[in-house]
Order: C-alpha cells, then sequence, then structure tokens
C-alpha cells in the first residue's frame, strides 16, 4: 500500500509514501480489531444513548478505539509528509520510541506493527537524508 503525488516533480524517492500508509493500516486494524470486540457494547451504547456510554470499565473500549483514530490521523499527516519528498528524523525517532515502550510493555500485542513501521520510518529518513545531501552537493560543488 503506497500512496503517490500526482504532480510530476522530481523527488528524493519519487514521490511515494510508504511510512504514513503503512501506520494507516496498523491504524484501521487496531479499529477492526476494538470494533469486532467491543461490538456488542457499541450497539447497546448506540441503542441506550451514546452520550456517557462509555464510563469506568467501559472506557477501555473508548480509549482503544480513539487511539486509533489518531492514529489514522498521524498517518495522514505522515502521508502528506512522505509526499513532500522526506521524513524527518525527529518524526522516525518518535515513532521508534513510541513502539519500542508498547513492545516493552505489550510484547504480544499489535505495537510489533508499529515497530516494523518504526524501522521503515527510520530507513526512509535515512533515504530522504542522504539523497537530500546528494543533491544538495551536485547542486553547489565544492570548489
Amino acid at each position: 500500500m503506497t500512496a503517490r503525488r500526482s504532480d510530476s516533480t522530481s523527488s528524493p524517492v519519487g514521490s511515494r509514501a510508504y511510512v504514513g500508509p503503512g501506520l494507516l493500516a496498523v491504524c484501521v486494524l487496531h479499529i477492526i480489531v476494538g470494533v469486532a470486540d467491543a461490538g456488542p457494547m457499541l450497539v447497546d451504547a448506540a441503542a441506550e444513548g451514546w452520550s456517557g456510554a462509555f464510563t469506568g470499565e467501559d472506557a477501555q473500549v473508548l480509549w482503544f478505539l480513539m487511539t486509533g483514530a489518531v492514529g489514522v490521523v498521524a498517518g495522514l499527516a505522515i502521508t502528506f509528509i512522505e509526499l513532500s519528498g522526506r521524513l524527518p528524523w525527529m518524526i522516525s525517532i518518535a515513532l521508534l520510541l513510541v513502539a519500542g515502550i508498547g513492545v516493552s510493555m505489550a510484547p504480544a500485542s499489535g505495537f510489533v506493527l508499529v515497530l516494523a513501521v518504526a524501522v521503515l520510518a527510520l530507513a526512509r529518513s535515512w533515504h530522504t537524508t542522504r539523497h537530500s545531501t546528494t543533491e544538495r552537493s551536485k547542486t553547489f560543488p565544492s570548489r
């Protein structure tokens, strides 16, 4: 799953996004699992009144689903950034830290998928940084 910018501007990695769509896929899967697991509770909440339906222990469902939704927003933002032709190190390192903490706290969870996306992000940041340095040296050769 990749996104491609439609204009013809040349960029370091061919205007393709991999990390953002990867995170989107993980987060959509997260939401699907949450809805499948909490389906009856969601149906009851819709039937009895949505407002205030997720309190106490039921709030875990809300947090699970909303975490996936926030991840979707992050995936969209990262896709947009990637389509500009680069992925800043700050994003890759932050994603790696979140994934690392998640995997260390819950090794048998979806955080393993986020870790895979984080490793892809690090490779992408390295590649775009390396390529942009090469392009600058061609544009501004040393004397």
